[in-house]
């Protein structure tokens, strides 16, 4: 037997924050090539979100996701691409979150969350 830790990546524990069904557009940037893009959000979480893009992104690519958390103001999140289909999914895992990113996503999810709720 290994002993595991908090970095276990197996599938049953990769997801550790809840999901929410927000949609909305967003840009990243490829980080090797500094190309900007345009994706849809499909759910978010403050682990990473599932990005819906017709750009061609490899497995384990780095981008700056740019997520605009009000008309003039945006959270840039340094994330890798986790997974990929041939349907335009993919799927984002949040590389590094400061706390004052991950306050200020949070109170976007909870605004945005929220407004769908009754």
């Amino acid at each position: 037997m290994t002993a595991t830790g908090p970095l276990d990546s197996r599938p049953s524990e990769r997801r550790q924050a809840p999901r929410f069904n927000i949609s909305m557009p967003v840009t990243f940037t490829v980080t090797d090539s500094g190309r900007l893009c345009v994706g849809m959000v499909d759910n978010i979480s403050l682990g990473g979100v599932l990005l819906l893009t017709d750009e061609p992104l490899d497995h384990d690519a780095r981008i700056v996701i740019h997520i605009p958390i009000a008309i003039d103001a945006t959270v840039n999140i340094d994330a890798a691409i986790v997974r990929t289909s041939n349907v335009g999914e993919v799927g984002v895992a949040f590389v590094s979150l400061g706390d004052d990113a991950m306050q200020r996503l949070a109170d976007l999810v909870d605004l945005r969350a929220g407004s769908g709720r009754e």
